[in-house]
């Protein structure tokens, strides 16, 4: 049997490797990205690259997006080169990016009314597991449709969840980045904490990472603060965006995150000074300077 034809939208840390191994599972492959030179790559592994999602659609049966926000995922949905102006009925979108779940039932109901289907399946992971394929993909929409694009969903992550429907993988990738800004605060604070008491960051950090207390996400950032070397995993501006749909998603369904609240300032500030395409680890660096110590 004939696998579907695949488009991809957003070919960026996270989306390009992603591209990849949908065409190393062996779909055939259209691909679109705003800066064309980040589809060169795909090239190689057989992708046919197009000057706009309109064609995109016109060349595939199920299309992945995987952009930084809602409006971008607009941006390449609507207009007369956009997605809807060349998809067929019964084309399946899987939108991977991280949304409020509120505007990821928006988009689906949008491209409802135009007889397309959609799911919500945003990832758990940073680049090296895109790289690797062994994401955890979180997904919501129909069960029928899950199903149906597994194997898809499969060639880019190792782990699936069906969460439930339209909206509730977004609401789930919400919930799990809550707990990864807040153990990345933390981190932050104890470091800053151990600097400003003169303490070694190297003793320190290896201390940490050696405890009970230690997790994968500590191990990788500590060396990132003991070197003062903060190339993107995940960019902060990325963390700071998804804070504020953590703060207006809890304020539309009536639930205090004060903790929340706190992060997102603390990311708006470093954001502010400079560190927004930083690994979100250079959280550290606003810290170190409040404390009066060099970044």
């Amino acid at each position: 049997m004939a696998k579907q034809r695949v488009g991809f939208i957003g070919l960026g840390l996270m989306g390009g490797p992603m591209a990849a191994n949908v065409a190393r599972a062996g779909y055939p492959l259209t691909v679109y990205n705003r800066t064309p030179d980040k589809a060169e790559p795909l090239k190689e592994l057989g992708a046919e690259v197009v000057s706009s999602p309109r064609e995109v659609a016109q060349h595939s049966d199920v299309i992945i997006t995987m952009l930084a926000e809602t409006a971008a995922v607009q941006a390449v949905l609507t207009g007369p080169d956009g997605v809807l102006a060349g998809a067929k009925p019964g084309m399946v979108l899987i939108d991977m990016s991280t949304v409020a779940p509120a505007q990821s039932r928006e988009t689906a109901a949008m491209l409802n009314a135009q007889g397309l289907v959609m799911l919500d399946a945003p990832v758990v992971g940073s680049t090296g597991p895109a790289t690797a394929g062994t994401l955890t993909i979180v997904v919501g929409g129909e069960r029928t449709v899950f199903e149906a694009q597994k194997d898809l969903l499969g060639s880019m992550g190792s782990t699936l969840h069906y969460m439930g429907p339209q909206g509730s993988g977004a609401h789930v990738k919400l919930c799990f980045n809550l707990l990864v800004a807040a153990e990345m605060a933390a981190l932050a604070e104890a470091m800053a904490l151990a600097a400003k008491g003169g303490l070694d960051l190297k003793q320190v950090g290896e201390m940490i990472a050696a405890s009970n207390i230690s997790s994968g996400l500590i191990q990788r950032k500590v060396s990132n603060i003991v070197e003062n070397s903060y190339e993107p995993a995940f960019p902060l501006k990325h963390m700071h965006k998804d804070l504020g749909l953590m703060v207006n998603t809890a304020a539309s369904l009536g639930v205090s995150l004060p903790g929340v609240g706190v992060m997102h300032q603390m990311f708006t500030a470093a954001r502010s000074q400079g560190h927004a395409d930083a690994d979100f680890s250079a959280i550290y660096n606003l810290l170190a300077g409040m404390a009066g110590l060099d970044g």
